[in-house]
């Protein structure tokens, strides 16, 4: 027995779905069929959506009268014209379209016949919809919907699921009825006066408000990554989701093989759920299983554990809680000693791997950050460039192609270990929270750091940038040199006379060499360091013959060469968003409290993170390893 009543109504915008199809071009045939829609689910804010295929639910006017084929749904790019569609005894929508005559039709279409572009989405309209609860979780059943305009696509769909889906800001509303199987006792307790359930509107606006304003800060934040704002605007102003966008900018980042999912490890919180999100309360949990207290930080673990498919001894915690704590302080504002008074101070804003990011040195200075990898990851390079020939009349051109190979990333696992004390357990205060947190994200963010510079490539360590086989090389002498600013000007013309990016370049060296910098001295006896206060605070105090220069006792201060034993520093320049740092899976968290801390009463704390590191091109790094600075 079904109850069928009309609920409400929603306000949805035009959206589009997008999944991988066969399109083949024979010959020179400008026309080609293929399957644009079909019930597959889509999850959106407001639950699960089906378009019904069932005869007189999809309103085909639309398309049956020339609708247009666009490329990514931009309505300036007409590609052709959609000469008819149908729903097919599948329960497929199929679509005939015909390409145009102007040069980008002629492109597209010559890149669908050469088998490049496979991809198809739709843009469409829902009038009405029916609701039912399935296991607690509402699925919306589109019974009236229409199809505006058919696309071919460059950005590829979530191939787990075959579809993709983006919004645009414009609403509508939708009818809505509720379509839920009842259970007889149900049935036995419904009345005529049944009232139908109340939604609060206001709420469902707000949240799809947040919703929109996160997708669009996601993306905007990519184009600054990737230094791509123009193509982060065109993406908002297409509507398309978060998903598609990630893969549009590693496709341009050059990633293959790999399926862009969202973080597994970045869970949709509200800001209230990531502020309340305690990592103490976890480990005490997780030491005495007693969840009773961490219900909320288990169900986090849970939804990450059903996301990668694994389990744990520990538990998994989201990468994007917020660290926006009040530490309190006991005593008066005026005196630490007479106490009753609560002082509120807040000690740091931003979420967990925002911190570890901002305590790892090279990637402030630009290395390009790939979160959310569920598997290895190639991306191609090139590595020489089709050469160009005078030819004399009627003579043949000298072939000559260009080469590529790849640099190949797969996860590599880091372990940092800490301990909790017994009366840090006891606690429960916000400070002691953000304590905890900080210090586990900081020894995983150190250990990323040293990695990217001197990883080895063996005994399961990434290959870093001083290992890295090409990278430029500048010599002071048998037995190491006083850097001098020559010695800083080989470093630059090392990189730009490879060719190097000219985006990103900086020095990144120890305290005690740049001690030595800013000793230097022109002809003149200026100094030749320029200082900045801002910049010191964040690991870059100055610039040097005109570039940034950070700051890391990471970078080493104790090499050997020759009679100069335990005294030599490495200087690196280069172009650091050649450098890449892959992030796979989750961080896993593991409490022991039989470890070495047991006589004490201290709880040891083990932390997981599988990363890889690799550089684009060597040459766009240099580095002198015999620089004197004691």
């Amino acid at each position: 027995m079904t109850q069928n009543v009309e609920l409400r109504k929603l306000t949805l915008p035009a959206l589009t779905r997008g999944q991988q199809s066969s399109l083949s071009l024979d010959g020179e045939a400008r026309s080609l069929e293929f399957a644009f829609s079909s019930e597959m689910p889509v999850e959106r804010w407001f639950g699960d959506e089906v378009l019904s295929h069932d005869p007189g639910t999809a309103d085909l006017t639309r398309l049956n009268d020339a609708a247009p084929l666009l490329w990514n749904h931009d309505p300036n790019q007409m590609i052709g014209v959609v000469e008819s569609a149908r729903i097919g005894s599948d329960k497929r929508g199929y679509a005939t379209v015909r390409f145009g005559t102007s040069p980008m039709a002629e492109q597209v279409m010559n890149d669908v016949r050469a088998g490049i572009i496979r991809n198809v989405s739709f843009g469409y309209r829902i009038n009405e919809m029916v609701e039912a609860i399935r296991d607690g979780k509402s699925t919306y059943t589109a019974t009236s919907w229409s199809p505006l305009e058919v696309s071919l696509v460059s950005i590829p769909a979530d191939q787990s699921v075959g579809i993709g889906r983006s919004e645009t800001e414009d609403g509508r509303d939708v009818v809505v009825r509720g379509l839920a199987p009842l259970e007889h006792k149900e049935v036995e307790a419904m009345t005529e006066a049944a009232a139908a359930p109340v939604v609060d509107m206001s709420a469902v606006r707000a949240e799809a408000a947040h919703a929109e304003r996160a997708r669009i800060e996601t993306i905007r934040s990519l184009g600054e990554r990737f230094e791509k704002a123009d193509l982060a605007r065109q993406l908002i102003e297409g509507g398309r989701s978060i998903d598609e966008a990630k893969s549009a900018f590693l496709e341009i980042a050059g990633v293959r093989h790999q399926p862009v999912v969202e973080g597994a490890a970045d869970l949709s919180l509200t800001d209230k759920e990531k502020r309340d999100y305690s990592l103490v309360n976890a480990i005490r949990a997780q030491v005495t299983g007693n969840w009773k207290d961490a219900g909320f930080e288990r169900e986090c673990s849970e939804a990450i554990a059903k996301r990668t498919g694994k389990d744990t001894p520990g538990f998994f915690m989201p990468m994007n809680i917020t660290l926006d704590r009040a530490a309190y302080a006991v005593g008066t504002a005026g005196s630490g000693t007479t106490g009753g008074t609560l002082v509120a101070t807040n000690l740091l804003a931003g979420s967990f791997i925002e911190l570890l990011r901002n305590k790892a040195r090279v990637v402030q200075l630009g290395a390009q950050m790939l979160s959310g990898l569920t598997g290895n990851v190639d991306i191609p390079r090139q590595t020489a460039a089709t050469s160009t020939y005078w030819v004399a009349e009627a003579s043949d051109v000298t072939e000559a192609e260009g080469t590529f190979d790849k640099i190949s990333l797969s996860p590599k696992t880091l372990g940092a270990r800490s301990q909790m004390s017994r009366m840090m357990m006891m606690q429960s205060t916000p400070d002691i929270e953000v304590l905890v947190r900080n210090d586990l994200a900081a020894q995983i963010a150190l250990g990323i750091d040293l990695a990217a510079l001197s990883g080895t490539g063996s005994s399961n360590q990434p290959r870093g940038i001083l290992n890295t086989s090409g990278i430029g090389s500048v010599v002071g002498g048998t037995n190491g040199a006083a850097i001098t600013i020559d010695h800083l000007i080989d470093l630059e013309t090392q990189v730009t006379a490879a060719n190097g990016p000219d985006s990103n370049l900086a020095y990144l060296t120890n305290a005690k060499a740049i001690g030595a910098l800013k000793k230097l001295k022109s002809t003149t006896g200026q100094y030749l360091w320029t200082g900045s206060m801002v910049g010191a605070q964040s690991g870059t105090p100055g610039e040097i013959n005109g570039y940034a220069v950070a700051r890391s006792n990471q970078v080493s201060s104790t090499g050997t060469k020759g009679t100069a034993s335990g005294v030599c520093s490495t200087v690196v320049f280069g172009a650091w968003n050649e450098l890449i740092i892959g992030e796979f899976g989750v961080l896993e968290v593991l409490a022991n409290p039989y470890g070495a801390g047991f006589n004490a009463g201290s709880i040891d704390i083990r932390a997981l993170q599988s990363v890889d590191i690799g550089v684009r091109h060597a040459a766009s790094f240099s580095a002198m390893t015999d620089a004197l600075t004691a």
